[in-house]
């Protein structure tokens, strides 16, 4: 089996890297910023902005190199104000130190999967279909608990779907990166990729405190 990276790729990862460095950057200044947001009609706005900034990126990335990575700022950015109320609730509910405990520990998570992707040498290709089927169902379930409130049992075991699913998207998209061209078009799709991996796996394990703790506010 072939455990390394060629320089090509090598490369590729380092745009990586750097871009999500500063989208994590760009996120958390967002969140900040965020956090104090309770207008329904606020959240709405930015909820159709996320959405549909993850059309814009790719377009933009498509035109030229800074308007893909200005693209991705801005859209990072917004993702950040989107998530703050949901951030500071589990500030509230659990405290800061658990919340960040949870992002080191989704970067942890990421790092080690990112590393069985790409550097394993094993065929992950198979796993696109069955993903795609397990998000359909993660979004299902995500519909009827807006409707119907789940006990703490329910919440466990669904917040650790969720883990599962993201953690093995974690090694898709980084297996699907080694064949990616290394351009900063490339990168910035595969950054988006791995920032809205990194952001779902993150609110999972946060559910999942908060489902085991059986705090509520």
């Amino acid at each position: 089996m072939n455990t390394t990276v060629d320089m090509s790729k090598s490369g590729l990862f380092s745009k990586v890297s750097l871009l999500l460095s500063i989208s994590f950057v760009l996120s958390a200044l967002g969140t900040y910023a965020g956090a104090g947001i309770t207008s329904l009609a606020a959240i709405i706005v930015l909820a159709i902005l996320f959405i549909a900034g993850a059309f814009v990126v790719p377009l933009a990335a498509k035109a030229s190199t800074a308007a893909g990575i200005g693209a991705l700022a801005v859209w990072t950015f917004i993702s950040g104000l989107f998530l703050g109320p949901c951030i500071q609730h589990y500030v509230v509910v659990l405290g800061w130190e658990t919340v960040f405990l949870a992002y080191l520990g989704t970067a942890g998570v990421m790092a080690a999967c990112g590393a069985v992707g790409a550097l394993s040498g094993i065929n992950f290709s198979s796993l696109g279909r069955w993903l795609t089927f397990a998000l359909l169902g993660l979004i299902v379930v995500g519909i009827v608990a807006i409707f119907i409130p789940f006990s703490q049992g329910v919440n466990i075991v669904w917040s650790l779907g969720g883990m599962a699913v993201f953690a093995l998207f974690f090694i898709y998209d980084f297996f699907r990166a080694k064949d990616a061209p290394n351009t900063w078009e490339s990168a910035t799709l595969v950054t988006m990729t791995l920032y809205l991996n990194f952001i779902n796996f993150l609110l999972y394990l946060l559910k999942f405190i908060e489902a085991v703790s059986g705090r509520k506010k």
